[in-house]
């Protein structure tokens, strides 16, 4: 008998304060009985979900030099050719991947956007689930966006916590998406480092390390997206002054450090009314205003799932890859 992981995708973070919310609108004489058993279910979802989220197929865990990069053609459609580059990463000691989602051209696309997943996703959901492969085919068929290689990074992690914690200033992350799938995807895509051609966005984690992908690489980024993500509450964005950088980690790197510094890039922020992350990313929203950092805030019923994020797909991908930005560009040098 086998057992093959149920997927979790868009699954619901239960946070701190909601654990503590569900305690406090409990009885007392029912709250003892109930926190074993909420401890004990939170304990075995961890186990659970940080073993399917890890889970390699064999190709995964093929060796690879630290100069090697492979590429493997993964699917031919009218307009998009998919495939999936490995290459040696460094920051985790391990080899890592990307899906690239390549426009058929005649001049090769000038721009990339980089997608980031969820924390209990792979890259591959972002295909099976959300149909990014299908909703960027149509936008590029119709005329709505420019081309540009989207990358659809994996960003598997074997500990929340860890990423998001004091204890670890400078996450791998950073380094992992910022700086090595980057460096990749511009020499294998040959689309130079420019701020006015690279963006970022994610959902749920993948939203939280896009925007501190943001605060950080500005100078490389010029626009994020954060969809149903969350913020740390330390993080500073863009001030004008360079903050104290605060605890170091072994490098000599911050919660504050910035890598490349530079303006304040275009922002897209959504999140479902129903979702469970909705008052951080509403106060994200108005953080940002309280700030005078423009932005564009979309918000409509849903909650943590696939459903409300393809609904913000579309308006998404027409954000970060609207054709009249590329034609103000060119009449701007």
């Amino acid at each position: 008998m086998s057992f093959r992981p149920v997927h979790a995708g868009a699954a619901r973070f239960l946070s701190r304060e909601r654990i503590a919310r569900i305690l406090a609108e409990t009885p007392k004489s029912r709250s003892t009985k109930i926190w074993p058993l909420l401890v004990l279910t939170l304990a075995l979802l961890a186990i659970f979900t940080s073993c399917s989220n890890m889970k390699k197929e064999p190709w995964e865990t093929a060796p690879l030099r630290a100069d090697q990069v492979e590429v493997t053609p993964i699917a031919d459609q009218s307009n998009l050719s998919i495939e999936r580059v490995r290459f040696f990463s460094a920051e985790m000691h391990e080899p890592r991947f990307f899906i690239a989602l390549v426009p058929k051209t005649k001049a090769p696309p000038a721009d990339v956007f980089i997608l980031n997943h969820g924390w209990f996703d792979r890259p591959e959901y972002l295909l099976t689930y959300l149909k990014v492969d299908q909703v960027y085919g149509e936008l590029l068929a119709a005329g709505k966006v420019r081309p540009a290689i989207v990358i659809l990074p994996d960003v598997r992690f074997s500990n929340f916590y860890r990423e998001h914690s004091d204890n670890y200033p400078f996450p791998n992350y950073l380094t992992l998406v910022a700086e090595e799938v980057a460096k990749v995807a511009s020499q294998q895509y040959h689309v130079p480092f420019g701020r006015d051609h690279w963006s970022i966005g994610g959902f749920s984690f993948g939203g939280y390390l896009s925007m501190d992908v943001a605060r950080r690489y500005a100078g490389r980024f010029g626009s994020v997206s954060v969809i149903s993500g969350l913020t740390d509450e330390d993080w500073t964005f863009w001030p004008s002054t360079p903050p104290s950088p605060g605890h170091l980690d072994a490098l000599g790197r911050g919660k504050q450090t910035i890598v490349e510094p530079g303006p304040i890039p275009r922002i897209f922020v959504a999140c479902g009314t129903d979702d469970h992350l909705f008052a951080p990313m509403l106060a994200l929203h108005n953080k940002l205003a309280q700030l005078g950092i423009a932005h564009v805030w979309s918000t409509a019923p849903g909650g943590h799932t696939w459903k409300y994020w393809s609904s913000v797909l579309r308006p998404m991908f027409e954000f970060h890859l609207a054709p009249n930005d590329a034609a103000e560009r060119g009449a701007s040098r």
